[in-house]
């Protein structure tokens, strides 16, 4: 009678039975799957699932799960902050920066109201807020003959471009190179939010920052900067003169309040001596009025008192010179 076993076979150079085997490849099947099965989402990242191709999930930072073997897949999008540059690139940012020198001038170049050209620089900053529509709202990927480019960061450039290009061709050269640079600054960010919002690209514009704004390399050039340092010295003197015109006033006023002190001090010390003066004379008054001769008697004293107090060397006699004796006055330093 025949074996009804499983015939033998050899696997590496030994031989092992086909029930072996299969058990080893289910192994390692189910090792693969659980470990392909988890992923780690960054601090500063989100996940966006897709299910044969299409949206599932967003998931947080941490460790997850996913189903194996290409069924889902992982997209991971940062959350932070994240920045793009017009008319220049940095290669090396440091001590020592180092610039891209290839000609940006396509990007920088730019057209006044007064019909000037101008180059510009310009950085905008920016944040992923929607992970989903940030992936599948715009087409990823264009192939522009050999090479592919993204779509989102192309769409990004030419709104931010399109916005800057528009609010400097509402102003006057002199304005987009001095005063104006704020508010391009500010409308440019309101502008760009509301174009991708309009597309909903999933992004918010944090910042909008102009770098330089000068006139393109030529003869121009010279003219035009000794006007922006003119400008910027007349700016830098209108400051000072405002800083030190504040900084008079709390002097000139706390001198002004020292005035007024003094004043209403002197103003009730004259009310205090007017006020002891009546008291002084309603006395006198009530006393003459009990003994008048007495009164002006003493009165006349008193001011004869007052008149010699700072006298030397005076005799006082009466007029019939009654009982006039001539003594030779011993203390002065004639007698001596």
């Amino acid at each position: 009678m025949a074996d009804q076993n499983v015939t033998p076979q050899k696997f590496g150079g030994r031989k092992i039975s086909g029930g072996l085997s299969m058990g080893i490849i289910i192994i390692v099947i189910i090792v693969i799957a659980v470990f392909s099965s988890f992923y780690t989402v960054n601090a500063n990242e989100l996940g966006v699932v897709t299910r044969f191709g299409k949206y599932h999930a967003t998931v947080t930072n941490g460790l997850n799960w996913k189903m194996p073997f290409g069924i889902d897949s992982v997209a991971k999008v940062t959350q932070t902050v994240q920045a793009k540059q017009f008319g220049f690139r940095t290669l090396q940012a440091g001590v020592s920066t180092t610039y891209d020198q290839n000609d940006w001038s396509s990007e920088s170049e730019m057209l006044t109201g007064d019909l000037n050209i101008v180059d510009v620089t310009w950085i905008i900053e920016y944040r992923i807020i929607d992970p989903k529509a940030w992936l599948f709202n715009v087409d990823n990927r264009r192939i522009y003959g050999s090479r592919t480019e993204d779509n989102r960061d192309k769409t990004l450039r030419d709104v931010t471009q399109s916005a800057v290009n528009q609010l400097v061709g509402d102003r006057a050269i002199l304005d987009v190179m001095s005063t104006e640079r704020d508010s391009i600054e500010d409308e440019a960010k309101g502008m760009i939010q509301e174009t991708l919002d309009s597309y909903n690209l999933g992004v918010k514009i944090t910042q909008v920052k102009m770098q330089q704004v000068v006139p393109p390399k030529g003869e121009v050039q010279d003219a035009f900067e000794d006007v922006n340092k003119a400008i910027q010295d007349r700016n830098r003197l209108i400051n000072e003169g405002e800083q030190s015109y504040y900084a008079e006033i709390p002097r000139i006023e706390g001198e002004a309040k020292q005035k007024l002190a003094e004043a209403e001090g002197y103003k009730q010390a004259r009310i205090n001596k007017a006020k002891g003066e009546v008291a002084l004379f309603s006395a006198i008054y009530q006393e003459y009025r009990r003994a008048p001769e007495v009164t002006r008697e003493r009165l006349y004293y008193e001011t004869l008192s007052d008149v010699l107090a700072d006298s030397s060397n005076t005799d006082l006699i009466d007029k019939s010179l009654d009982n006039f004796l001539p003594l030779k006055n011993l203390s002065s330093e004639g007698g001596q």
